[in-house]
C-alpha cells in the first residue's frame, strides 16, 4: 500500500512533469504559427470555406489568427512559469476539452488533411493530431485539478512584467512576420533552398565498402584501398551515406499562358540572376509600387537578367491587370497554393541565381537596383533589408526571448531573497530589543 506521503510526491511530480510538457508543446505551437501568422490565416480560411462559413470576412479571420497564436504562446509561458496558475489551467483544460473531440470528426469525417496545429514546421496526419490530443487533454486535466501541487517560478508582483514582455515579444513577431516576410520559413521556399534539387525525388547514396579479415577479425575498408598482405579479403557490402530523400517542391510548373508551355525547366537551369515576381491574385494585388516592379523588369531586361511574373488568375484578371499598370513583362500561370507556398505577399519577390533561391521580399521592401554593379550584386545595401536579414532564424528570436525572461526572473529571485533578509533583519531586531527592554527591567 503506498502511503499518503508517496502518494502526494508521485502526484507532485506527474502534475508537474504534465504541465513543463504541456507549456512547452503550447509554446512551439504558438510560436511556430506566430512567425507565419498568415500560414495559420490561409488555414482558418479553409476551415471556413470547408464547414461554409461565410460570417466572417478575410480581415476578421487575419485578426482571428493572430489572436488565438497569441494567446496559445502565452498560455504555454503562463503554464511554465506557474503564474496565474488556476485560470491558465482551466484555461488550458477548455482549450484541449474543445479540440480533442474536433479532432475526433477531422479523423472520422476528413474534411482537411492537416488540422494546422505546428504551422508549416510540422505537418501530423488527423490520427496523429487526435492522439496528440488525447495525451494534451490527460495533461491539462492532470493539471487543472492539482494546480495547488505546483510552484510558481516568479513573484505575484513580478509576474505581470513577465507577461507584459512576452505579450509585446508575441505582437512583435507577428507583426514583422504579417508587415514584411515570416521571420523563420518551414516551407520549401525557404531562403538558400536549390530548387533544382527539390523539385527531383533524390535516390539513396550508397558507398561500396570491402571486408578483410586477420586472425579472425573483420574489418571495414573503403573501395580501392588494399591493406596489408596479412588481410584475407572476404567480401564487400554497401554502406547507405544518405538515405533517399523524395521531392520537397512537387508539381512545380509555370505555364505559358498563350501556348501552355512549361517554362520551369528553363527557369531553373538559367545559371544567371532570374526574379519571379509572384502575385497569386491579381485582383487582390497591392497596385502601390507597380513603378517599383516595372523599373526591375527594365533593368533586367537591359542587364540580361531574366524576370518572371507569375498569378494564378484568369487570362482576363492578366489582361484587366496589363491594362491599369502597362505591365510589359509576360505573366506566366502557376498553382495558387503553390504561389502561397512560394511567398507570403501578393505581390512578392523571389531572387534566384543556378536554381538557388537567394532572397526573397514583399515588395514594399524590395530594395533599389545597384545600377553600379551587374555580377557581384544585384540590389543595394538597405538598412530595413538588412534588418531583416538579421532578425531571420532561430539564433534572434530565441535569444530575443530566453534572455530578457531569465533576467526577470533573476531580478525577481534577488527581489525576494532581499525581502526575505530583511524580515529576517527585522525580526532580529525587535528581538534585541525586546531583550534589552527586560534588561532594563
Amino acid at each position: 500500500m503506498v502511503s499518503p506521503t508517496k502518494k502526494i510526491l508521485l502526484t507532485t511530480l506527474l502534475t508537474n512533469a504534465c504541465r513543463v510538457l504541456l507549456a512547452f508543446l503550447f509554446m512551439v505551437s504558438g510560436f511556430v504559427k506566430a512567425v507565419d501568422p498568415i500560414g495559420f490565416f490561409y488555414k482558418l480560411k479553409e476551415y471556413a470555406l470547408t464547414f461554409d462559413i461565410t460570417l466572417f470576412s478575410d480581415a476578421w479571420l487575419l485578426f482571428f489568427a493572430l489572436v488565438i497564436v497569441g494567446v496559445e504562446f502565452i498560455a504555454g509561458f503562463l503554464l511554465l512559469i506557474g503564474a496565474y496558475r488556476k485560470p491558465v489551467a482551466v484555461f488550458a483544460f477548455l482549450v484541449m476539452l474543445f479540440y480533442t473531440p474536433f479532432t475526433l470528426y477531422l479523423l472520422l469525417e476528413n474534411p482537411v488533411s492537416d488540422c494546422g496545429c505546428f504551422g508549416d514546421a510540422m505537418q501530423l496526419t488527423n490520427l496523429e493530431t487526435f492522439i496528440k490530443n488525447l495525451f494534451l487533454l490527460f495533461m491539462a486535466a492532470v493539471v487543472c485539478f492539482n494546480t495547488s501541487l505546483y510552484r510558481r517560478c516568479i513573484s505575484n508582483k513580478s509576474r505581470w512584467l513577465a507577461v507584459l514582455f512576452v505579450f509585446f515579444y508575441t505582437i512583435f513577431i507577428e507583426g514583422i512576420s504579417v508587415w514584411h516576410l515570416p521571420v523563420i520559413d518551414f516551407r520549401p521556399f525557404a531562403v538558400g533552398t536549390n530548387l533544382r534539387e527539390a523539385v527531383i525525388d533524390m535516390p539513396a547514396q550508397y558507398e561500396s565498402i570491402a571486408v578483410y579479415e586477420k586472425n579472425g577479425e573483420q574489418r571495414d575498408f573503403a573501395a580501392g584501398s588494399i591493406p596489408g598482405a596479412e588481410w584475407n579479403y572476404i567480401g564487400s557490402r554497401n554502406k547507405l551515406v544518405e538515405p533517399a530523400r523524395p521531392a520537397t517542391v512537387n508539381d512545380f510548373a509555370l505555364i505559358d499562358i498563350a501556348t501552355d508551355y512549361d517554362i520551369a525547366e528553363d527557369v531553373l537551369a538559367d545559371t544567371g540572376y532570374v526574379a519571379i515576381l509572384v502575385m497569386e491574385s491579381l485582383e487582390n494585388a497591392d497596385e502601390s509600387r507597380v513603378d517599383k516592379i516595372n523599373d526591375l523588369y527594365d533593368y533586367s531586361i537591359n542587364r540580361g537578367f531574366s524576370f518572371y511574373a507569375v498569378t494564378s488568375s484568369d487570362e482576363e484578371a492578366v489582361a484587366l491587370w496589363c491594362k491599369r499598370t502597362g505591365a510589359e513583362y509576360p505573366l506566366y500561370w502557376a498553382d495558387n497554393d503553390m504561389l502561397k507556398t512560394m511567398v507570403r505577399a501578393n505581390p512578392g519577390l523571389l531572387l534566384l541565381k543556378d536554381g538557388v533561391i537567394l532572397d526573397k521580399w514583399k515588395i514594399d521592401d524590395v530594395p533599389e537596383v545597384d545600377t553600379t554593379s551587374v555580377s557581384a550584386t544585384l540590389f543595394k545595401s538597405d538598412w530595413l533589408v538588412n534588418c531583416l536579414r538579421f532578425m531571420r532564424g532561430w539564433h534572434f528570436w530565441s535569444l530575443s526571448f530566453i534572455l530578457p525572461v531569465a533576467f526577470i526572473l533573476f531580478v525577481d529571485v534577488f527581489a525576494c531573497m532581499g525581502k526575505k533578509d530583511r524580515g529576517k533583519n527585522a525580526k532580529s531586531i525587535e528581538e534585541n530589543t525586546a531583550l534589552q527592554s527586560k534588561e532594563i527591567e
